[in-house]
């Protein structure tokens, strides 16, 4: 799996980025600069192609979802985060997911599904994947996350569903309402900025 490493200062936030469909290890780079220009940064690139996008998992069409890709393509992506984190260094307590769409979706399902020891994710424009097996609570979790009103991709009752998932499992949510469709916006990107400082 490819990545991107880039490594801060020691007192800045430690900021792990998942792109979104289409997107590779560089397309967060600088709205994670923007969150904390001192932060450490490491950044995935998906493996799975889809006419050419980069995707974190497989899919059979507009939010059809390959369940089994999903599960094999977490558990690839947290042994490359357990491996690259031991490699550098860093306890996964100080890391900080930033995943738009497609890895949004990803870091909310290993949150959900795993026993993970990162605590923090800014999640832009998630939805539920719609799988719901665990009940291990996650009271130690923290999660902005943004959904917009006329986004066309994501539903009002897929990403209504998630928030409740994560809610009905302790974990402490901010919710940022937007109207951009399912694009990131400036206000979005300062109000996840402001939530990160007060961590």
């Amino acid at each position: 799996m490819h990545y991107l490493f880039e490594k801060g200062a020691s007192y800045g936030k430690k900021l792990l980025l998942l792109h979104g469909t289409g997107g590779d290890e560089t397309s967060l780079v600088e709205i994670a600069r923007y969150l904390d220009e001192e932060a450490t940064v490491l950044s995935f690139r998906g493996t799975i192609q889809e006419s050419g996008m980069n995707r974190f998992f497989k899919r059979n069409g507009l939010n059809q979802f390959d369940l089994v890709s999903l599960e094999e393509e977490s558990d690839r992506l947290i042994q490359m985060i357990l491996s690259v984190s031991e490699k550098k260094g860093i306890q996964l307590e100080e890391w900080v997911i930033v995943g738009y769409s497609n890895g949004a979706n990803i870091a909310a399902h290993i949150l959900l599904e795993r026993h993970f020891a990162i605590k923090q994710a800014i999640l832009l424009h998630p939805m539920s994947l719609g799988v719901d097996s665990q009940n291990f609570p996650l009271s130690d979790k923290k999660i902005w996350l943004s959904v917009s009103e006329n986004d066309p991709i994501v539903s009002k009752e897929a990403s209504d569903q998630l928030i409740q998932q994560l809610k009905n499992r302790q974990a402490t949510v901010t919710i940022m309402p937007t109207n951009s469709g399912h694009q990131i916006t400036m206000d979005e990107i300062n109000q996840a900025k402001r939530w990160l400082s007060e961590r």
